[in-house]
């Protein structure tokens, strides 16, 4: 299952060289896209038919409208806020900590650098520290360009904290899968061979693909070598193995409406990942112009 992925990721450090920058715009733009569809036509949908399940199975197969409806708006949309929510939370504690961790050092105090009652004066003052700057206007101008320069690169790196956690899912779920296979104590086997289609391995593996490239791109632009790019890449890969094996065991417990809030909060997380990361990396691009 994870071969193919593994090899591109193996070929992205050597292929990575001869591509043009340009190249990381149209993976920007094709992720963007791709995700948007996997997000609604993917794991909304999923959502969708596991809170329909939910219903019928407990109320019966002649549940009122009123009621259907009202469970798929609690799961469906609910879930989806619930990762919106969690992406927002996400994104604003790690910008929160970079950017307080770099107001903090020591190069950008020679930009910034005030004076309060606490120091023993009896009004605030900044030095003009004329060997770097000529007025209040250019302090604050370099001491922004500094503070972004530094954030801009490592906060690439919140796109890929969430686009790892719609891999905890996958692996439960595969996980559950794979123990229908596993003969119980007086040795029967839960489920046949068309519990796990081929459908969905070939989804599986073709949406892994993508996103590795993603994630080699990403990484690299966050500043990081090939090799540390391609071992964080396997990392995040490896992912599937422990979900996949909680899910052995522990995925019968999940239930249709749990399934459907985790579909929907993934959808979330993907949708906000594509629009707010990913999309205004190429959306002032000019593409009239020939980029290869």
């Amino acid at each position: 299952m994870l071969f193919i992925p593994v090899l591109i990721a193996l070929f992205l450090p050597v292929i990575g060289k001869k591509l043009k920058k340009t190249f990381s715009i149209y993976v920007y733009s094709f992720s963007t896209g791709f995700f948007i569809v996997l997000a609604t036509f993917g794991f909304l949908r999923e959502a969708l038919e596991n809170s329909n399940l939910f219903v019928n199975t407990t109320f019966g197969l002649n549940v009122a409208k009123v009621t259907l409806y009202g469970y798929n708006i609690l799961f469906v949309v609910g879930g989806l806020i619930l990762g919106i929510a969690f992406s927002f939370f996400i994104k604003f504690v790690i910008s929160y900590k970079f950017n307080k961790k770099l107001l903090a050092s020591k190069r950008l105090s020679v930009f910034v650098h005030e004076h309060s009652v606490e120091d023993g004066h009896t009004h605030d003052h900044t030095h003009s520290h004329e060997d770097f700057i000529f007025n209040n206007d250019d302090k604050l101008e370099i001491a922004d360009q500094a503070l972004f320069k530094k954030t801009e690169t490592r906060l690439k790196v919140i796109a890929l904290l969430l686009l790892l956690t719609h891999r905890i899912p996958e692996g439960l779920l595969l996980g559950y899968n794979l123990s229908l296979f596993v003969p119980n104590s007086i040795g029967e086997v839960k489920s046949n061979i068309s519990s796990i289609t081929t459908a969905y391995f070939l989804s599986l593996i073709l949406h892994l693909i993508p996103e590795e490239v993603v994630f080699y791109v990403r990484l690299k632009d966050a500043g990081y070598s090939p090799i540390k790019a391609l071992l964080l890449s396997f990392l995040g890969l490896s992912l599937f193995l422990p979900f996949m094996i909680i899910g052995m065991y522990a995925g019968g417990s999940i239930n249709n409406a749990g399934k459907s809030l985790i579909y929907a909060s993934v959808s979330g997380i993907f949708l906000f990942t594509s629009l707010v990361e990913f999309f205004p990396e190429f959306y002032h691009v000019n593409f009239s112009k020939k980029s290869w």
